[in-house]
């Protein structure tokens, strides 16, 4: 009756001691460890002049994923997070200013790098876009960076923050009473919900008019 239990129970410690071996062998001679906060495979101490060559991220990622990640193709960026404080860099390089989080495709392994080695990755316009984030700021519903120029260009001075992609017209309830409604709807457009049962403004968040604005509802 125990015997299934007992042996699934034997395989998983297997499974953890091998996953424990693994990772004591990274550390013990790449000083690279799994951080379970940023979910993400990064180095510790050391600079590349004492390990001379044996972090270069290639030989890293293929020894984690099997793969060379620096094909170009072979990984991705999400634009949307942000950079992570740190220096070192599994590459070896102990000087940069801010980590990223650098994606293997096939296994979904992360690694914090530096900004070039994103790009050596094959994702030429990451350092623009991250200067874009620092100049322009960040989209604050989906936090991509905002780009006011170019041919990527995703945002305006006037969208409060806003991309265009996420700046979508939106039905904005109102706390309107009966004896006012044919004011608002001839001078500020506003329509019924027949569902709800209330009245609303519908257009962008950032355009709605001051008069309106408190009276807005929370639905």
């Amino acid at each position: 009756m125990n015997e299934p239990y007992l042996w699934r129970e034997l395989c998983t410690d297997e499974v953890r001691n091998e996953d424990m071996r693994f990772k004591n062998f990274l550390f013990d001679n790449y000083n690279i460890v799994f951080s379970e906060n940023h979910n993400a495979w990064m180095r510790i101490g050391k600079t590349n002049i004492e390990t001379k060559n044996k972090f270069e991220l290639g030989n890293i990622t293929k020894i984690i994923t099997g793969e060379n990640i620096l094909f170009k193709g072979s990984s991705f960026v999400d634009e949307h997070e942000n950079g992570v404080d740190g220096f070192h860099c599994i590459c070896g390089c102990n000087k940069c200013g801010e980590l990223f989080k650098l994606y293997h495709k096939k296994t979904n392994n992360c690694f914090l790098v530096g900004s070039s080695c994103v790009e050596k990755a094959g994702h030429d316009d990451f350092v623009k876009n991250k200067n874009c984030a620092s100049r322009n700021g960040r989209c604050r519903l989906c936090n991509i960076p905002l780009k006011i120029n170019g041919k990527y260009k995703n945002y305006k001075k006037s969208y409060n923050l806003v991309c265009m992609r996420c700046r979508v017209e939106k039905k904005i309830y109102l706390r309107i009473h009966y004896n006012e409604k044919d004011h608002f709807k001839e001078y500020f457009k506003t329509k019924w919900d027949a569902d709800l049962k209330y009245w609303y403004w519908k257009g962008y968040e950032d355009k709605i008019p001051e008069i309106l604005k408190e009276r807005i509802l929370n639905i």
